[in-house]
């Protein structure tokens, strides 16, 4: 048995065209979907990257590993925690991830027996398809062969934007990005936050940048451009005999704000649906059978998942519950609530029901919008634009209450680590310095950011492997 773990960095739900999306974004992954059990309610345990692929190697989420945001110290997860490769190795699995987040923080090699490094010369968010699948393909067709479980994360369409290849920018956007009539980024262009993009993640907003159309066609380009390199892995699978035999799964670490949603443009500041929800599907015919599941999955579901594929019993203390039940459709209900932490450009958890969304924000950070406590709903308002906490306050003392409920068992009665994220981020703190100077030098910009002023690497990095 072959298991692919596959993230496209950044991808939010609504953006695969097998979830519906009018633009074909991902051709090739349509293709594995028609096939697949795909979920329609998967959010993420944690964002953004670094607590995201923690919980997921983990099976745990951040409100009991600590880890919430980037920078924590290495022996916030030790090295006596089994992570699913861990656990997978130690039964004799050969473990593999093409992957540059060990450059983070080494507990993501834990248990990988082959650890694969796309171009250690760039920054972590600069590694490209080409340079993934330059690792990634050869290692495959040497171990065809055997039982393997491969960790495979393409950080498209993680910003900038700007890395993809022209003909998958041509499918999605003609026209004249710099139309001085078109004023559809004015709302972005009054905000401090602008200098973040123009730093680095849409640095075209220098360029005289007009049409918000653009970006976003950038945006969608990098999720096609992903897709179309990853049809290379499955094509190594399929010419060496394999495919049949291998389960792929493939998910997102977060979503990514587009068009202003709660003040946030191109990036992955909160924990609202446009960031929490991520695309999810499970294919592996003929023991996975076509269907949609509408029950909330998280991340922490993936490695108890992965691990009864592989006959491999979970150690304790997960917080995540096999799909299997869901995937071979013994039942359709797997979880009541989805739980989703930001901890690091602001601090704020989302408590999702079916009908509702209650968000707490502990700290405002990059999300100055933000009020302490809102209310959605989910059904009546899908993208969770409408704050409903002062009409709807019967609901929302019912949600408060149940919350509560679950931080303290959660947090088993010690201090939550949202709350210590909330005073000490400083990748937050570092760029909300550079937006008060700019606003103190009268919005004159200032001095450009690099990847590690954005908080994109943190500030004690593990170092090269």
């Amino acid at each position: 048995m072959r298991v692919l773990l596959v993230f496209f960095d950044t991808m939010r739900y609504d953006h695969a065209s097998f979830n519906g999306y009018e633009r074909k974004t991902t051709p090739v992954l349509d293709q594995l979907a028609g096939e697949a059990a795909v979920f329609a309610s998967c959010y993420a345990t944690d964002v953004p990257t670094q607590p995201c692929y923690t919980a997921t190697l983990t099976g745990q989420r951040g409100i009991r590993t600590g880890v919430v945001s980037h920078g924590q110290p290495e022996e916030t997860i030790p090295s006596s925690l089994e992570t699913l490769p861990m656990a997978l190795a130690g039964r004799g699995v050969l473990t593999a991830a093409v992957s540059t987040l060990c450059r983070f923080r080494r507990w993501f090699a834990q248990g990988f027996v082959h650890y694969l490094q796309p171009d250690v010369t760039t920054w972590l968010q600069h590694v490209t398809c080409e340079d993934v699948n330059r690792e990634a393909v050869p290692w495959l067709k040497a171990h065809a062969q055997q039982d393997f479980f491969l960790f495979l994360h393409y950080w498209d369409p993680h910003t900038p934007y700007s890395m993809l290849p022209k003909k998958h920018l041509d499918k999605f956007y003609s026209g004249d990005p710099r139309d001085p009539a078109n004023k559809s980024l004015e709302d972005l262009r009054s905000r401090p936050l602008m200098h973040f993009f123009i730093s680095g993640a849409v640095p075209e907003l220098r360029e005289g940048l007009t049409d918000i159309e653009y970006p976003i066609a950038q945006y969608d380009g990098e999720i096609n451009y992903a897709d179309d390199h990853f049809a290379e892995v499955l094509d190594v699978l399929e010419k060496n005999g394999v495919l049949d035999d291998t389960m792929i799964i493939f998910t997102s670490d977060h979503g990514e704000a587009m068009r202003g949603e709660h003040g946030i443009y191109f990036d992955h500041m909160d924990a609202y649906e446009q960031v929490s929800h991520v695309p999810l599907l499970v294919w592996s015919p003929p023991r996975v059978k076509p269907r949609r599941i509408s029950s909330f999955v998280q991340h922490v579901d993936l490695a108890p998942t992965i691990l009864e594929t592989f006959g491999v019993a979970v150690p304790e203390g997960r917080d995540g519950k096999s799909l299997w039940p869901l995937l071979q459709g013994e039942t359709t209900r797997h979880r009541d609530f989805a739980v989703t932490n930001q901890g690091l450009w602001s601090a704020q958890r989302a408590y999702r029901t079916k009908t509702w969304t209650l968000v707490r924000t502990y700290a405002q950070g990059m999300v100055v919008e933000a009020p302490e406590w809102e209310l959605f709903n989910r059904e009546k308002d899908p993208s969770e634009s409408r704050n409903l906490a002062n009409t709807e306050t019967t609901a929302l003392a019912e949600l408060k209450a149940e919350y509560l409920e679950w931080t303290d068992r959660e947090s088993g009665g010690g201090p939550d680590p949202l709350r210590i994220a909330a005073h000490r981020s400083a990748a937050a703190n570092s760029v909300k310095q550079q937006f008060e100077h700019w606003l103190s030098a009268q919005r004159q910009e200032p001095r450009t950011m690099t990847p590690r002023d954005r908080g994109d690497i943190d500030q004690s990095p593990a170092g090269k492997m």
